[in-house]
C-alpha cells in the first residue's frame, strides 16, 4: 500500500462464523466489514455506541464482494477502510487480510450507502459527516487501486 494507511479495524475469525470445514461462511464478510464500518464512524465521532439514536440513518444500497482466499476458524482478519462522498452518496472499500499469512488479502469490497432523514427519505449527508469525510480526503486521499476489478 501506499502513503498513509486507511482506517484499519482487526477482527478474529470465531467457530461459529464458519461452515464445517472450518471456512468463513461469505455472509459473514459482509458482517465483518460493517463491524469495521462502524468502529470508523465511532472513531471519528459520527457514532456513539452509548447513544446510537443520536446517528443518522445509513441505508446499505449496493454491496460487491469479491472472495480471493478463504478466512479460517482463528484467523486474525485486518479490514483496511477508505471512505469517500459520491454526490450524496458514501462509498467505502474494503480490503480484508491476514497478517498471519504474510499480509495475503483475502477479500475486497465495497459498500455504497444513502443518507436518510427521520422519515427514511435520501438526504444530503449532514454536515458533520461531509466535514469528516472531507478531512479523510485530505489525510488519506483514496489513491488504492484495490477495488479496480470491484
Amino acid at each position: 500500500m501506499t502513503g498513509l494507511a486507511p482506517f484499519q479495524y482487526s477482527h478474529r475469525v470465531q467457530f461459529y462464523e464458519t461452515d464445517l470445514m472450518g471456512i468463513v461462511h461469505h455472509s459473514n464478510y459482509l458482517r465483518v466489514y460493517e463491524e469495521a464500518r462502524v468502529a470508523w464512524a465511532h472513531a471519528r465521532g459520527i457514532l456513539d455506541y452509548q447513544q446510537p439514536n443520536s446517528a443518522f440513518q445509513l441505508a446499505v444500497v449496493e454491496t460487491r464482494v469479491q472472495h480471493l482466499k478463504p478466512a479460517r476458524f482463528g484467523d486474525l482478519l485486518q479490514i483496511d477502510l477508505l471512505a469517500k462522498l459520491e454526490g450524496a452518496r458514501i462509498v467505502f472499500a474494503y480490503r480484508m487480510r491476514c497478517p498471519e499469512r504474510g499480509q495475503e488479502t483475502l477479500s475486497l469490497a465495497k459498500t455504497v450507502h444513502a443518507a436518510l432523514d427521520s422519515t427514511l427519505k435520501p438526504m444530503r449527508p449532514p454536515p458533520h459527516l461531509r466535514e469528516t469525510m472531507r478531512t479523510e480526503l485530505e489525510r488519506y486521499p483514496w489513491t488504492e487501486t484495490w477495488l479496480l476489478n470491484l
